[in-house]
């Protein structure tokens, strides 16, 4: 699918980068963080405006996860409980639910820069209940700007070794998701220990 995404990027060029960020905001499976990398490079290149790269992904990532939030707030944890059931959400979920419990706004702001994986799911439990509107998005406004600098910049310095750059963050986020996992099974199994 990242191949079929990123072919659409000469022809369709912003749309696709608008619709795919925003899109993952809201927990679809798109190749939302490699997608703004080679937007970034097509900038690099000049194929692409740089500063309306950074625009739209900073309005599509906004976008996305104010509707995310607005649908949270509207249907609750139903929405949730949906992929809480999945053995490939489940932990995410979990994961997400716990930081937010722990670090409140700042946990916001870490799913959408360090912990991207993670920011859909923190966006909807913030909207169920776990953050105030205005105290959610004077967090997360700030994570989707440094998010989209981060990505887009590295596209941008790095266009002529993309897919290393690529490979290196996904094996990065895949270290991050797989620590968050593991640390939040140990959590549950000291839980569960000292009440045995």
């Amino acid at each position: 699918m990242t191949e079929t995404v990123l072919a659409l990027i000469p022809d369709y060029g912003l749309i696709v980068v608008f619709a795919v960020v925003m899109l993952a905001c809201m927990a679809v499976p798109v190749p939302a963080s490699v997608l703004t990398l080679t937007a970034g490079s097509f900038a690099a290149v000049g194929d692409l405006s740089l500063p309306m790269v950074l625009l739209t992904a900073f309005l599509a990532f906004a976008i996305g996860d104010q509707i995310a939030f607005l649908l949270a707030s509207r249907f609750g944890r139903k929405l949730l409980a949906r992929f809480a059931d999945s053995p490939r959400m489940g932990p995410i979920i979990a994961r997400s639910e716990d930081m937010l419990n722990r670090r409140g706004a700042l946990a916001v702001f870490l799913s959408h820069t360090i912990f991207s994986p993670t920011c859909p799911y923190v966006t909807y439990l913030s909207g169920s209940g776990g953050l105030a509107w205005s105290r959610f998005t004077a967090v997360a406004l700030p994570g989707a700007a440094v998010w989209t600098a981060g990505y887009v910049g590295l596209g941008y310095a790095f266009a002529s070794q993309l897919e290393q750059v690529a490979t290196l963050l996904s094996n990065f986020f895949g270290v991050v998701l797989a620590s968050a996992v593991a640390i939040g099974a140990l959590a549950v199994l000291r839980k569960r220990w000292a009440t045995a």
